[in-house]
């Protein structure tokens, strides 16, 4: 367990909704230039798969000058930026998966996602998903974070209804749990088991470590959140949570949906959403398709060399998902 932070944060990540307003504080519309190295960067890789493209094959100056002021901003900055201008019209699932996947390249390694050894993950409804991951649904997901440092979605379809995302930093959770209930703090610190649902399809369904909502590592708060997980990890241990976790994830949930803290907004085709998944979580509303339009985003996770400091029982959640996929090879089942 890390020191607990005790001071105010205050930092351009721990921003809230009343401060930003409204999604335009975290657009970042690509300049022509920009678009116009994409084409090129299109154009140059067209006898490549999406995600053969590789970091060597983005070179064009105007991205290379994007991609350093996009890590400045999620690493050290606010922690999410929002990417528009894209025109899906010109620009069909192809190009914009190959898009996506390029710009990622040059901000972290993309991560095994599932025991299918995925590393761009398909947020859709899938009914055969045998799993049954949250991401693989049509139901409201609330405010969580991922397994890895980096989190990218892109749209590349939206529903008939519903769907809005949302974005949150946990760092102003942390400020507001520190002045409104400072004594539920070190059970967060302190953290719980997780039940990651993937990790049931192989060797160790419950994790052998607490994984903390929160840890503070040089000087810097950083949070992993998943209150369904430890839930389940209690309910298959056969032993309630600690009495203060219980009463601590109610609050940090309750509090993560503030609307003067959560931004909440629409994702259109062909636009990036890219945040730092230790400084903010997200949710989801509850959507609906019909046979015009099936909603469809790509996930990426991404490893971050050198990133932040964080505890390092984060570590063990994106661990899970690796060690399932590589144990499934192992048996032959993959």
């Amino acid at each position: 367990m890390t020191p607990i932070c005790q001071t105010f944060i205050d930092h351009p990540a721990a921003w809230t909704a009343r401060e930003l307003g409204s999604r335009r504080a975290l657009e970042r519309p690509f300049s022509q230039a920009e678009l116009d190295a994409l084409s090129r960067l299109l154009d140059q890789t067209a006898g490549k798969a999406p995600q053969a493209v590789a970091r060597d094959d983005v070179s064009q100056p105007a991205l290379v000058a994007l991609l350093g002021e996009l890590r400045e901003t999620i690493m050290r900055g606010r922690g999410a930026v929002l990417l528009t201008g894209l025109d899906p019209a010109r620009h069909g699932p192809e190009r914009l998966e190959r898009i996506y996947w390029a710009l990622g390249t040059h901000l972290g390694e993309a991560a095994v996602q599932s025991h299918a050894g995925d590393r761009l993950g398909r947020v859709e409804r899938d009914d055969k998903d045998p799993v049954a991951r949250g991401y693989r649904s049509a139901g409201e997901l609330v405010m969580h974070t991922d397994s890895y440092e980096v989190v990218g979605l892109q749209c590349i379809r939206s529903a008939a209804h519903g769907g809005q995302s949302a974005l949150v930093s946990s760092l102003a959770i942390h400020n507001a749990l520190l002045r409104e209930h400072p004594d539920l703090l070190p059970a967060l610190y302190e953290g719980y088991y997780l039940a990651i649902p993937e990790a049931r399809l192989g060797s160790k369904p419950v994790t052998d470590e607490k994984i903390p909502v929160f840890c503070c590592v040089d000087g810097q708060v950083s949070c992993m959140y998943a209150g369904s997980f430890m839930r389940e990890a209690a309910r298959q241990k056969g032993t309630p949570l600690p009495g203060r976790l219980a009463e601590a994830l109610e609050a940090f949930s309750r509090t993560a949906e503030r609307e003067d803290l959560a931004l909440r907004f629409m994702l259109a085709p062909g636009e990036i959403l890219l945040w730092h998944n230790f400084t903010n979580l997200h949710s989801r509303t509850e959507f609906e398709d019909d046979a015009r339009h099936r909603r469809l985003l790509l996930r990426l996770w991404l490893t971050v060399p050198h990133g932040r400091p964080v505890a390092p029982e984060f570590g063990v959640r994106g661990a899970a998902y690796a060690r399932v996929y590589r144990e499934r090879l192992s048996s032959g089942a993959a």
